[in-house]
């Protein structure tokens, strides 16, 4: 009888030397060629205009803040030559304006009167029905964290603060510090001697409205 036997396939014998390449499937590298590429480039239109759209508002606002500063410092500047024609003419003695100076925190503005929107944009304010700077009783000065009184934070117990007014200077001197609430109007509190407050939101480098106040009080010291 015979036995019929069945072939059993050699083993492959790879040559020293040789390097095994393999190819893509043929299949595979024709789906990736046959993909649309329509939608990959509206999506990179798209955002190309997104960009530009973002980087024109982003320059108009930067634009905006950068002309109101200038015309901030613009305004102060004239009030500050309104002031020195003033107090060197017979007639300045008597004038309204005032000039704060803060050497600590290089502070030089005129202080403009009543705390309103319009004035607090050219500088420091005089809050109405506050004493006037310089006379017995609390004179409230307000100003704005981002502007005139950004450093008013650093200011610490025994710094100086002059007020010039009317052909007078007047020394006064930091004894407190404080933060309170905005409701706050013990602040605002009238007092026999000569008592000078400043006034601004905090914190000062807080990005957006700044829940609560920044208090800074000084006491008369000399008049010269």
């Amino acid at each position: 009888m015979q036995v019929l036997r069945a072939k059993v396939p050699k083993p492959r014998r790879f040559v020293l030397g040789r390097s095994l390449v393999l190819k893509p499937a043929p299949w595979r590298s024709r789906q990736i060629h046959d993909q649309p590429r329509q939608p990959l480039a509206r999506i990179s239109r798209r955002r190309l205009i997104l960009s530009y759209v973002l980087f024109s508002v982003g320059g108009i606002l930067c634009s905006y803040v950068a002309g109101n500063y200038a015309w901030m410092y613009l305004e102060q500047e004239k009030l500050l030559r309104q002031w020195k024609t003033q107090s060197t003419s017979a007639a300045g003695h008597d004038g309204a304006l005032t000039k704060l100076t803060i050497s600590r925190i290089h502070l030089r503005a005129v202080v403009l009167e009543d705390a309103s929107r319009h004035s607090l944009l050219l500088g420091p304010a005089h809050l109405e029905g506050s004493a006037v700077p310089g006379t017995a009783g609390n004179a409230v000065i307000a100003g704005h964290r981002d502007t005139f009184f950004r450093h008013i934070h650093s200011l610490r117990y025994g710094d100086d603060i002059y007020i010039l007014r009317g052909g007078k200077q007047f020394h006064y001197v930091v004894t407190g510090r404080k933060v309170v609430e905005p409701n706050d109007l013990s602040v605002l509190r009238a007092t026999r001697d000569g008592e000078l407050t400043l006034i601004t939101c905090y914190p000062t480098h807080a990005i957006g409205p700044a829940p609560r106040r920044l208090i800074v009080v000084a006491k008369l010291r000399a008049a010269t």
